[in-house]
Formats: structure tokens, C-alpha cells, sequence
């Protein structure tokens, strides 16, 4: 290992590498490109990416397939992405007290295994969003439950609020780059 592999990203390197994850690759799963490929978008060195990504695996933006040295964004369980998508459906589309999908329901309407839907079932009820036996019905919110949900979504307002500002301030400085003038076809 050289010199030039021990390579630390500073706090502006890992800014930089996490502001470029959230603007090219959205979709949890997504593998990113190489190393080097990133590094030359940026500006940095590929050490230098790599250290960045590995702070960002450390918070969980990204993911590290160890043996293949490959990032993608940072990746969901089966059992989490089936409780995002059960809590998702509660949230939207069932009041207190109203009965909610069988296990059976659950696993076709949302494409998963049997074992995900009862652990994500499971957590539902543990944090009192379904009750009954078997998590059949929606439990009514408490008045905590309600707080903590309107505390969730201000914090999610506030983070798509500061995402959309760096993504205004990026097309500003691209629309910046940009040749000013006239027409610029060959005619």
C-alpha cells in the first residue's frame, strides 16, 4: 500500500462526495460507478473517494459489497423495505381502527416473502401502529405518536428543503458554465 492509498478525505472532500451521491444516484441500490470514474468528476483523487465513501458507509448513505470493492447507495433489508412500504400504506391509506391486510394480503400486494411481512408486522406492532391479534387492526395515534410523526416530517421537510436549495445552487453554477450568446448550431 503506498502513501497516495492512506489518503484521508477532509470534510469538504466527504461534502463533496455525498452532495454528488444524492444528485446522480437516487435510487437505493444503485450500484455507483468506479472509483476512478467518480475521482474524475469530481476533481479528487481516487484515495481520496474512497476514504470519502467510507465515511459515507460508516452513516449508512452507501454500502460497501466488500469483496468486490463496489459501493452502490446505501441498500435496504427485505424486512425494511417491507416495513417502509406496510408503514407507507398505513399512513396513506387506512384510518384508526380499520382493519388491515392478512399476511397473505400483505405478501402479494407488495411483492415480499411471508418471513418479511410477519417481521415487518412484527415492528408495526411493536411501535403501536397496528394492534389486535396478529397486527390486524390500525391502532388509533397517540397524542406522542402524533408528535413524533409531525417531528418526522417537519426533519424530512427540512432535509428535502436544503436538498432542493443545493440542487437550484447547482444548476445555477452549470447554467453559469454555459456559453452565453446567440444561436450555436452550425448552420
Amino acid at each position: 500500500m503506498t502513501v497516495a492509498d492512506d489518503a484521508v478525505a477532509n470534510d469538504d472532500d466527504v461534502q463533496s462526495v455525498r452532495r454528488w451521491v444524492r444528485l446522480s444516484c437516487t435510487e437505493p441500490g444503485t450500484h455507483l460507478p468506479a472509483l476512478a470514474e467518480i475521482a474524475r468528476e469530481l476533481r479528487l483523487s481516487a484515495p481520496v473517494v474512497r476514504s470519502a465513501l467510507k465515511k459515507l458507509a460508516a452513516d449508512g448513505l452507501v454500502a460497501l459489497h466488500a469483496d468486490y470493492r463496489l459501493y452502490s447507495v446505501g441498500t435496504t433489508t427485505p424486512t425494511e423495505r417491507a416495513y417502509r412500504m406496510m408503514r407507507t400504506a398505513i399512513h396513506r391509506s387506512y384510518e384508526p381502527g380499520e382493519r388491515f391486510m392478512t399476511r397473505f394480503e400483505i405478501t402479494r400486494t407488495f411483492d415480499i416473502f411471508t418471513k418479511e411481512a410477519a417481521a415487518a408486522v412484527r415492528q408495526l406492532i411493536a411501535e403501536g401502529l397496528l394492534t389486535g391479534p396478529r397486527g390486524q387492526y390500525v391502532n388509533s395515534y397517540s397524542t406522542d405518536q402524533q408528535r413524533r410523526r409531525v417531528k418526522h416530517l417537519r426533519e424530512r421537510a427540512s432535509d428535502l428543503r436544503r436538498e432542493a436549495l443545493e440542487l437550484m445552487q447547482t444548476a445555477r453554477q452549470i447554467e453559469q458554465e454555459l456559453p452565453t450568446g446567440g444561436n450555436s448550431r452550425d448552420t
